[in-house]
């Protein structure tokens, strides 16, 4: 089954982060492949999506309508929750869980490496519908990669 073209729900899909395209203009100067949502796989109720986060990248710290998750593949990552901007340095192996709300961030320490994680937005169905609420002024250009590294 082909995901890239799914105009109805689809029962299953494998999808390759290394072949979809990237999205550099949602967080720069993140790299993001969006994998499962509506637009892929025909889903109402889950995004899922693979990020790059280039060395010393950080993002704007925002929030969303929804839960959202990640998974630290490739860290440590530094995370920024909360109004307060509690930090908390994330290894690899790590599951970091945000409320619908609940402000966030995060930036790569590394001077050399890419750090990376995989996300989902919850009971929600793509990227628009999380409705990202930034809280800060963008910072940094985007990366001019134009793929999620295999």
């Amino acid at each position: 089954m082909s995901a890239i073209s799914a105009p109805t729900k689809q029962r299953w899909c494998l999808i390759d982060s290394t072949a979809i395209g990237v999205d550099k203009k949602y967080e720069p100067p993140l790299i993001i492949a969006w994998g499962v949502d509506s637009n892929s796989t025909g889903t109402n109720t889950i995004t899922m999506g693979r990020t790059i986060i280039p060395p010393k990248g950080r993002n704007q710290r925002h929030y969303h309508v929804c839960d959202a998750t990640f998974y630290i593949v490739k860290g440590p990552i530094i995370v920024w929750m909360g109004e307060d901007r509690e930090e908390h340095t994330v290894p690899s192996g790590t599951f970091v869980y945000c409320a619908a709300g609940e402000i966030h961030g995060l930036y790569n320490p590394s001077e050399t490496e890419d750090a990376e994680l995989v996300f989902t937005y919850g009971n929600c169905p793509n990227r628009d519908a999380a409705r990202t609420i930034y809280v800060e002024n963008e910072w940094m250009e985007e990366d001019t990669r134009d793929k999620i590294p295999g």
